[in-house]
């Protein structure tokens, strides 16, 4: 499991309904992040890309995604300054198939 709604039951006191529109926002905004990361890359617009992770680094660890936020972190500082740039393919891959992973993870369990 790459999810763990652990912090999202305790903030939410177990709403079932919150939790769910939680869920669905998650998976709403991670479709989006996912559509213009790869642009950005495409395009080299570091700085984008680095505003781009920060944003959707809060996403991720509402959903318990500990390694994924610390990977969108570690993108967020390295291209606010444009650097270890090759780095950057390999860690969009990460976020995409750990977001596919969790999208079907959360798909499942409603």
């Amino acid at each position: 499991m790459i999810t763990n709604l652990n912090y999202l039951k305790t903030m939410s006191g177990g709403d079932s309904a919150f939790i769910m529109e939680m869920i669905n926002l998650f998976i709403e905004q991670v479709q989006e992040y996912s559509a213009l990361m790869p642009a950005l890359l495409e395009e080299k617009k570091w700085e984008d890309l680095g505003k781009l992770a920060h944003k959707a680094k809060s996403s991720v660890a509402v959903m318990g995604m500990n390694e994924t936020a610390d990977l969108l972190k570690e993108m967020e500082i390295l291209a606010r300054e444009a650097k270890d740039v090759e780095r950057y393919p390999d860690m969009v891959a990460q976020f995409l198939a750990n977001c596919s992973q969790a999208i079907t993870e959360l798909q499942k369990s409603n």
